[in-house]
């Protein structure tokens, strides 16, 4: 099952926590590009740029595609048509959804996303902007959509757990 979304929709925390209480594995793409970079997506993403990022992330996306258990990717991931194609070979997408405000609130002053680094905090039009530019992406792959406005972490986990379930 992959998972999908915009920053701060929960998709890390909630993903992990739902494979630890399915005993399922859990694999975030962010983390694998992380690791393959040697330095933070803001460090790689300031010094060669959104282009270069998207292509480590394809190669992560591709890597993680036959793995079981649960898949997040980074929000941006749904931009690119081969990461839509890896998705939508997959028997499940969730959809993480959350309106803007609740995802700047959730991102605070998180300096380490590239898309609203340098802002003293995320402002809600940014957020507001980015999230239509990716909506018709996300709502292209999902095959499932979770709410997540008014849910915290553990209810998100037990949306996605429902979600494995059935």
């Amino acid at each position: 099952m992959w998972i999908v979304g915009m920053m701060g929709s929960g998709k890390t925390t909630a993903g992990r926590l739902a494979a630890q209480e399915l005993g399922i594995r859990f694999s975030d793409t962010d983390e694998i590009v992380v690791e393959r970079m040697g330095c933070s997506i803001a460090q790689f993403w300031g010094e060669r740029g959104e282009a270069a990022f998207r292509e480590i992330e394809k190669v992560a996306m591709a890597g993680v595609a036959s793995r079981d258990g649960v898949k997040v990717t980074g929000g941006g991931a749904v931009l690119d048509e081969s990461n839509r194609a890896v998705l939508s070979k997959s028997a499940r997408v969730v959809w993480l959804r959350a309106a803007p405000e609740t995802l700047v609130k959730r991102m605070g002053d998180r300096q380490e996303r590239p898309l609203v680094a340098g802002n003293e905090s995320p402002h809600v039009e940014v957020i507001a902007e980015i999230l239509r530019q990716r909506t018709d992406f996300y709502d292209e792959v999902a095959t499932d959509r979770v709410d997540t406005d008014g849910l915290d972490v553990v209810g998100v986990a037990d949306a996605l757990g429902g979600i494995w379930r059935s």
